[in-house]
């Protein structure tokens, strides 16, 4: 089934280290092998825009279940567009879903955010200009959950004015949603990290060193079964602790607004499962981004 749009979505894990990937043409000091490098910076770089380069396969080592597809910190321009076809063998004979064309970009502004007579007024996509000032994610969400050994990514960006497709993650997971989505109470945020320093003058001037706010977002999960509770998030806890990534997709609407709250991020804490009443179990989240 598709990812029900109305309830919070989580993704893991990423068998994007597991896997091997070949194909389309990569510099070979920027190799398509940095996608299995969890810092972002490590990226892979194509040798050019055309089709045949910017194309990859990811081959599992073993049969997965697959839900969905990210592309992280990339240089995709407002009209880049991904497909990926999912396959039930390693050598790509047995097509079993094929996402089609899909933009790199959801819809980013609101109708307060453009005027008329922008090039986007109507489609309300991303500008160059403020592409920067933007978290570079795309998310690829399948219409089932697969079980497959395959992969094959294309990415279509003719207008990149950067010459090339660069890509610094690719995340391959599974996707767990509650049966019951989160309590009311979530709360989305940032942690600044900004350092301010005030100087011992008359004035005291203060003096900042600005660092990128990282996303936040905490959120109780309540009602759930004893499957839900040791069979996900338990072993969520094992599995991933505090340093393995989760997709967190708050809807799949493709939104201004959920593509503000959508992330790829990390757990900060581990919340001990409550068992709050009969048959039913609760437990907290807190989530921080990944830059």
């Amino acid at each position: 089934m598709p990812i029900d749009p109305k309830r919070i979505a989580l993704g893991w894990p990423n068998y994007i280290d597991e896997a091997t990937l070949t194909g389309g043409r990569w510099l070979p000091t920027l190799p398509l092998t940095h996608l299995q490098d969890a810092r972002t910076a490590v990226v892979a770089k194509s040798a050019s825009l055309a089709p045949e380069d910017t194309q990859y396969w990811i081959t599992l080592p073993k049969r997965r279940r697959v839900h969905a597809l990210c592309l992280y910190a990339h240089n995709l321009s407002s009209t880049a567009t991904i497909r990926a076809r999912v396959y039930r063998d390693t050598a790509g004979q047995d097509l079993i879903y094929d996402t089609g064309r899909v933009n790199a970009w959801p819809i980013t502004y609101g109708l307060d955010d453009v005027l008329w007579g922008d090039d986007n007024f109507w489609n309300r996509r991303l500008s160059e200009d403020d592409r920067q000032s933007y978290t570079p994610r795309a998310i690829v969400a399948f219409d089932d959950r697969f079980i497959a050994s395959a992969v094959h990514v294309e990415i279509h960006d003719p207008a990149n004015l950067d010459g090339a497709v660069t890509l610094g993650r690719a995340l391959l997971v599974d996707v767990w949603q509650p049966n019951y989505n989160v309590n009311f109470g979530i709360k989305h945020g940032y942690n600044s990290g900004t350092e301010v320093k005030t100087a011992k003058d008359q004035n005291r001037t203060r003096y900042a060193r600005r660092i990128t706010p990282k996303r936040t977002v905490t959120f109780d999960l309540g009602f759930l079964n004893e499957s839900e509770a040791f069979l996900r998030l338990h072993r969520l806890q094992r599995t991933e602790d505090i340093v393995g990534e989760i997709l967190y997709i708050y809807s799949t609407d493709p939104t201004p607004e959920n593509n503000a709250r959508n992330m790829v991020c990390h757990q900060t804490d581990l919340d001990p499962l409550t068992h709050s009443f009969v048959a039913n179990f609760e437990n907290g989240m807190s989530l921080l981004e990944i830059l």
